[in-house]
């Protein structure tokens, strides 16, 4: 069982943290230099409510409908949320050639547990999360909720729901080019398809916002990925990915029946 698939059925199941406090200290690195933190569900913490709702949600909307102008959509918002509150945008373009924006908000309200030798880099503290999907992918409408779709459809929804928590989850960060293994044997996201986790890169096509609060807010593509993609990651870092699917021509929309772009990558991480 991987770490998202515990969602299939809750879909506001959320892990708990490995401790509180600081981001946990990691003295394993991989091949390609990455270091690795290991994070484990330990006991309910207990319901904790938001400190702080949507402190950069009118900014953050007003930027995406400055980058797709014209386009609409809907929100899923989070009916009960703990520790920080998560909802996922939905915008749609105006042709029925276009894609499907994802994004989320919350995220951002509060700031990520850097580690040490990088804490004073306010531009990492805040972040959110997106996914380009097809036109056509059916995520219902207004007023839709999860349990009205299927989670063969769902699945990216809840997907930026549980990555965006996770940073303040865990008191840990997230950014360009970290991997998610879904568990440790890359379990399907979902049954049918062959991606085992994702990884998070940073694209021009959503720039960084600076909001009126002096904060600066990164935008991370989340990319399912396969297990050898990961791993190749892993052995020989987050610029020899980026150039292989660069090379492969990986599509920003996501293509739930491409290729694996590390099918050849057979090497066993030491």
């Amino acid at each position: 069982m991987g770490f998202l698939d515990r969602f299939k059925k809750k879909h506001e199941a959320r892990p708990r943290p490995q401790k509180e406090g600081a981001a946990p200290e990691t003295e394993e690195y991989t091949p390609g230099g990455s270091a690795v933190y290991r994070y484990q569900a330990l006991e309910d913490q207990g319901f904790r409510p938001p400190e702080d709702v949507c402190v950069s949600t009118e900014a953050i909307e007003k930027h995406m409908e400055e980058l797709f102008p014209g386009w609409e959509g809907f929100v899923y918002h989070e009916i009960i949320s703990d520790l920080v509150h998560i909802d996922v945008h939905v915008l749609r373009g105006p042709s029925a050639n276009d894609c499907t924006v994802l994004y989320t908000t919350g995220m951002s309200d509060l700031p990520m547990s850097l580690p040490a030798e990088i804490s004073d880099r306010e531009d990492l503290k805040y972040a959110e999360l997106y996914m380009l999907l097809p036109g056509d992918w059916d995520l219902g409408g207004a007023g839709t909720s999860a349990k009205d779709l299927p989670y063969e459809r769902f699945w990216p929804i809840q997907m930026l729901k549980f990555l965006a928590r996770f940073p303040h989850e865990y008191k840990t960060w997230l950014g360009w080019g970290h991997t998610i293994p879904n568990g440790p044997e890359y379990a399907p996201i979902c049954d049918g398809l062959g991606f085992g986790g994702a990884v998070l890169d940073s694209l021009t096509l959503v720039p960084p916002l600076k909001t009126g609060e002096g904060r600066e807010i990164s935008f991370y593509l989340l990319i399912p990925a396969y297990k050898e993609e990961i791993e190749y990651k892993l052995k020989y870092g987050m610029e020899k990915l980026s150039q292989r699917f660069a090379e492969k021509k990986l599509p920003v929309v996501l293509d739930v029946h491409r290729p694996n772009f590390c099918g050849d990558f057979k090497e066993i991480l030491d």
